[in-house]
Order: structure tokens, then sequence, then C-alpha cells
């Protein structure tokens, strides 16, 4: 693991959706970079023939028929998919703009089974280990990608249906390198008690204003992830 992981303030939720949609796209992502965007949040599925690329939903529109993604491969989706498969970003074009802007990225991992496939990735992009986070993966995920190459910096996701399993004993079991949970399952003392631990608070997903002023002065989260970096960024002055 490395041994000092960079905190981000201003993370774009799949870029600038609001402004470029749709998000997972190079406009959108390159649209959250100019609005004040530090780190890069993206949606991480495969193609049949192995490309990592940008994607959330997983299922479109081909032929007026609903297709999974690993149906076809990349260059069959960028052909025959549409509008939406005319935009398909792969995750190397993101890194190289990353690398390029020298801001962060945060990989929300969507598909187990490709953990290997992931790793691989990641050691051959070279892409710094400090600014890189591997968010969304399930508990089976984090353990192989960890077996993998624990050097990989993890985070903890949780959404507002895994509330309860925010208990005294999970804070105190924490073994990955950050945490990334919806911003209504924050609280000052439980960010208190994960910083002392050295282990980093991401708020998700954190769009309005005041909502924003609570995970970042009362709270004091290490960085929010937002749809809106420009709000944040002004809110930050």
């Amino acid at each position: 693991m490395p041994s000092e992981l960079r905190a981000f303030s201003i993370i774009g939720q799949r870029g600038a959706p609001f402004q470029v949609p749709p998000g997972n796209t190079l406009a959108s992502l390159r649209r959250a970079i100019e609005i004040g965007a530090e780190m890069l949040e993206v949606d991480v599925r495969r193609t049949r023939d192995d490309v990592l690329v940008l994607d959330q939903e997983n299922v479109h529109l081909m032929g007026g028929e609903e297709k999974q993604l690993r149906d076809f491969s990349y260059r069959h989706w960028r052909q025959h998919g549409g509008q939406w498969g005319a935009s398909l970003a792969r995750l190397d074009d993101v890194v190289a703009l990353a690398g390029e802007q020298g801001i962060g990225l945060m990989l929300d991992f969507k598909e187990p089974g490709t953990e290997a496939l992931l790793a691989r990735f990641i050691r051959a992009s070279g892409f710094p280990l400090d600014s890189l986070i591997v968010a969304g993966a399930g508990e089976t995920s984090r353990k192989i990608l960890r077996g993998l190459d624990p050097r990989i910096p993890l985070s903890l996701t949780l959404d507002m249906d895994q509330a309860h399993l925010v208990t005294p004993k999970l804070l105190l079991e924490v073994d990955t390198e950050a945490v990334t949970w919806h911003h209504r399952l924050l609280t000052p003392s439980i960010v208190e008690i994960l910083h002392r631990r050295d282990i980093l608070v991401y708020a998700f997903t954190v769009d309005l204003a005041e909502d924003m002023r609570r995970m970042r002065q009362v709270c004091k989260v290490d960085g929010i992830i937002t749809n809106s970096p420009d709000v944040l960024k002004a809110q930050m002055g």
C-alpha cells in the first residue's frame, strides 16, 4: 500500500454531468477539470474483448434491443451503439487525461469477476497510486484486489440502504485506505474516528450548497463527490 494517499477536495462524479451530459464521457470529464475538479470519479466495466470502459448502467440499446455491455466488443459498441456507443470512453484515455492534468482518479468498480483485469491495468498504466482509489467493490472483490496487489488503494463504499452496517464495530474494523459514504451517513464523530485511524473520508453525492458546507465545515470530510464541481469550488473560495 502507498505510504501516503493524497486527499482531493473536489471530485467530479462521472465528470460534470449537470453541465455536459451524460457523465462518464471524455467531454464531461474535461469540463469537470475546467470548472475545478481535482479528482474524477468514473464507473468502470468491461466489454467483450476485455477493454475497460466507463459505464454505469451496463444495459444499452443496440438495434432497438437491450444488450449488456459485455456482449459486444468495444469497437462494435462504438460502431453500432448509436450516440451512446459513439461516446463510449476507454479507461486508458481517462488515465491519460488525468495524468496530463495532474489530478486524481476514483474508479468505481462495477463488475465482479474483472478484478484481475483491473489490477493488471492499474499496474501497466503507471498511474501514481497515491492519486488513485478503487471504490464501489464489494467485500469479496476487495479481498481479491488486495490479494492481487496490496498496493492498490481501496475504499469501502456505503449507500443509504446500507446504513445498518455503520456501527462502532465497523468503524474499528474498516481495513481500506478510504471510505466513500453517502453524505447522510456521516457525522462529525464518525469522521473523527476514521481520521484517527488515518482513513480518508469521501462523501457522495453532494450537490446542494448547504450539504457541501455541512460536509466541509461540520463533518470535515477530506473530499466531496459531486455532479457540480463548480458549486463546490465556489464554496471553497
